[in-house]
């Protein structure tokens, strides 16, 4: 309903931004991500948002980028995960971070995350998990059995490009399927740099 919001930011906290549009203060709640994403006070912002409407409240999310909002509605999407728990787990994790866990189905890291035992933990691999492999290979890993998730990950983690890492590690794997983690990053940073 409500796409985005652009305006002056009058003040910002960790959970919410005030953004004077035209004159019409809005509150909008936000993850701690988004908060040390935006400008300072009194510049100019865009956030992309979601317009939550319950039975007893009318509240609007926002966002610094489209991966943070995709994640939210996802999470939203999962039975008994609402708007505000969502952006808690948001604000306690970065986004890929976030995805990562989820992929990976690491049940015991996604409950060290605040509002998440092991039964929710287990029900948002077991609706998400799926959405997440068949999403954009340039936001999220691609579940491969041939694949070194550990490997990966630590070439996602110095900056190299998922579609760069799936390509290169499928290359490597194929020629040598008992190589070592340690072995495939040192073949992998050879043919990246």
């Amino acid at each position: 309903m409500i796409e985005f919001i652009s305006g002056i930011l009058i003040d910002k906290h960790s959970n919410f931004f005030i953004i004077n549009v035209n004159g019409l203060g809005y509150k909008v709640n936000t993850s701690i991500n988004s908060f040390n994403n935006s400008p300072k006070k009194n510049k100019e912002i865009t956030l992309l948002t979601y317009f939550s409407v319950s039975e007893n409240n009318q509240e609007l999310f926002g966002f610094i980028d489209e991966t943070e909002r995709k994640l939210f509605l996802l999470l939203i999407s999962v039975s008994g995960i609402g708007p505000k728990t969502a952006m808690n787990l948001l604000s306690a994790v970065e986004p890929d971070d976030f995805k990562n866990r989820l992929v990976s189905g690491e049940v015991k890291l996604l409950t060290s995350l605040p509002g998440i035992g092991p039964k929710t933990a287990r029900r948002i691999i077991v609706e998400l998990k799926d959405k997440f492999v068949q999403s954009d290979n340039e936001e999220l890993p691609i579940e491969d059995k041939t694949m070194n998730s550990d490997a990966f990950y630590a070439l996602k983690s110095l900056g190299f490009q998922t579609s760069i890492i799936h390509k290169t590690l499928n290359k490597i794997v194929a020629k040598d399927k008992d190589l070592t983690t340690e072995q495939i990053i040192k073949e992998s940073l050879k043919k990246l740099k």
